[in-house]
């Protein structure tokens, strides 16, 4: 056995990606996050209108 198999060597730093794609990453993400509150949102309207619907057949 060598000494590169008892210790092997650690693996090589990955460099950072360009600046532009990080960027480009971000607006992604942010994106997605507006369109996933706006679906959020939506549905949270039509749960309440559901329940506000059912309630008013209980009652009536």
């Amino acid at each position: 056995m060598t000494i590169q198999q008892l210790f092997p060597k650690p693996a090589k730093r990955m460099r950072q990606p360009p600046k532009d794609l990080l960027r480009e990453q971000l607006a992604t993400a942010a994106d997605e996050i507006i369109r996933l509150r706006v679906e959020k949102d939506h549905l949270e309207q039509r749960i309440n209108g559901a329940r506000a619907a059912l309630e008013g057949e209980q009652h009536g």
